[in-house]
C-alpha cells in the first residue's frame, strides 16, 4: 500500500511510479493542512457511472459523443491540467478570503458551505466528460511529458521558496508542526461529528463540504497558532527529512486522512 506524507507529493512530478494510484495520491495530498483548493475537485468519489445512469437521454448522448480516453491527445491532457490549475488558483484566493472572514466573525457550517457553493467553479473533469479513473489512465499514459509533470507539481501546490525562508516559518519547530496537525485532527473530528447530525446532509455537494471544512479548520488553526496554511506547508517541507521518519507525524496524518474520508463518506485504506 502507498504510504506518503504531504512533503513527498511536492516531488511527484519527478517520480511518477507507474503503480501509483493518482486518486489516492491527490487524496493524501489534500488531507494535510492548507490543501483545500486541491480537495475541491480531486477529493471525491468516482460516481460518474451512477450519474450517467441517472441522467437524461440527451445527457447520455452528449457524454457518449465525448472522445474516448484512447482518443485524447497529450495536448488535450495539457489543456485539462491548465484548466484544473486555473480553477484551483481561483479557489485558493477565495479560501484565503473565507478563512479571514471566519477569523473575524462566527459563521455556521451551513453559512460557510453556501459561501463556497456560490463561487465554486465547474469541475474541469466533468466539463470534459472524464471520470477520475479516465484521468488516472491519461496521467499514467503521459507521465513522462515535462509539461504534464510541471502541471502536476503545480497542482500539488508546493509552497513558495520566499515563504519557506521567512523568519516566521523558520521559527516553527518539528514538534510545533506535529502539535498543529494534532489540533487539526481534533477540530476536523469535531466537525465530522457535527456534520453527521446535519439534517439532509445527503443532499450536500461533497466537494463543497470539503472546502468548507478545510476553511473552518484552517481558521481555527490560524486563531490558535497564528499560522496560515502556507506557513504550515512550508514548515512541513522544510523538515522533510525529520518528518519522513517521525512516527507521531505519520500516525496523525493517517488519522487526518481517515477523518477526511469519513467526512466524504468514503473509506480510506492505508
Amino acid at each position: 500500500r502507498l504510504k506518503l506524507t504531504w512533503h513527498q507529493f511536492t516531488q511527484i512530478s519527478s517520480q511518477y511510479p507507474r503503480t501509483m494510484e493518482w486518486k489516492k495520491i491527490l487524496l493524501l495530498a489534500g488531507a494535510t493542512a492548507g490543501s483545500a483548493a486541491v480537495l475541491w475537485y480531486l477529493l471525491k468519489e468516482d460516481k460518474s457511472a451512477g450519474k450517467l445512469a441517472a441522467s437524461s437521454e440527451d445527457e447520455r448522448r452528449r457524454l457518449a459523443a465525448k472522445p474516448s480516453v484512447e482518443e485524447i491527445t497529450k495536448e488535450q491532457v495539457r489543456q485539462i491540467l491548465k484548466e484544473i490549475i486555473n480553477s484551483q488558483d481561483q479557489m485558493k484566493g477565495f479560501i484565503k478570503e473565507l478563512t479571514q472572514e471566519l477569523l473575524s466573525q462566527s459563521l455556521s457550517f451551513d453559512e460557510t458551505y453556501k459561501k463556497v457553493r456560490a463561487v465554486q467553479p465547474k469541475d474541469p473533469l466533468e466539463s470534459h466528460g472524464l471520470s477520475m479513473t479516465d484521468f488516472d489512465k491519461l496521467l499514467d499514459k503521459y507521465q513522462q511529458d515535462p509539461d504534464v509533470r510541471d502541471s502536476i507539481a503545480k497542482i500539488m501546490g508546493a509552497p513558495s521558496p520566499s515563504n519557506m525562508a521567512s523568519e516566521k516559518v523558520q521559527s516553527i519547530s518539528v514538534r510545533k508542526v506535529i502539535e498543529v496537525h494534532n489540533f487539526m485532527l481534533q477540530e476536523l473530528e469535531k466537525l465530522v461529528e457535527d456534520f453527521q447530525k446535519v439534517p439532509g446532509k445527503e443532499g450536500y455537494d461533497m466537494k463543497t463540504v470539503t472546502i468548507a471544512a478545510q476553511a473552518i479548520v484552517g481558521s481555527k488553526i490560524e486563531a490558535k497558532f497564528g499560522l496560515t496554511s502556507e506557513d504550515i506547508e512550508s514548515a512541513v517541507l522544510m523538515y522533510h527529512a525529520n518528518l519522513a521518519t517521525d512516527q507521531d507525524f505519520a500516525q496523525v496524518n493517517i488519522k487526518i486522512q481517515h477523518a477526511m474520508g469519513k467526512l466524504m463518506g468514503t473509506t480510506f485504506t492505508n
